[in-house]
């Protein structure tokens, strides 16, 4: 029985976890025109009233391309400066 409410508490944490993580995404959008499809106040509106089949929708069909957590093309600089030349050897 433990286990039960157990799995019951875990796919609990994970759905609120889910939903809040598609909303903090969705409101972070800078520009519209870079969602997939819909605009700001759809997704968000699908997120809020859909709950965890809402946020799985937005994140496989309206999340902006590009946004899978890559650090590629960011505009922040690396962490730590290249070592100087000859110091690897």
């Amino acid at each position: 029985m433990e286990l039960f409410f157990l799995t019951i508490w875990l796919f609990f944490i994970v759905n609120v976890v889910l939903v809040v993580w598609a909303l903090v995404d969705a409101i972070r959008v800078p520009d519209e025109s870079m969602y997939r499809a819909g605009n700001k106040l759809i997704w968000v509106l699908v997120i809020l009233f859909a709950g965890f089949i809402g946020a799985i929708i937005y994140l496989t069909m309206g999340r902006p391309a590009g946004t899978g957590g890559s650090r590629a093309g960011s505009s922040f600089p690396d962490q730590f400066p290249p070592p100087p030349p000859g110091s690897l050897g």
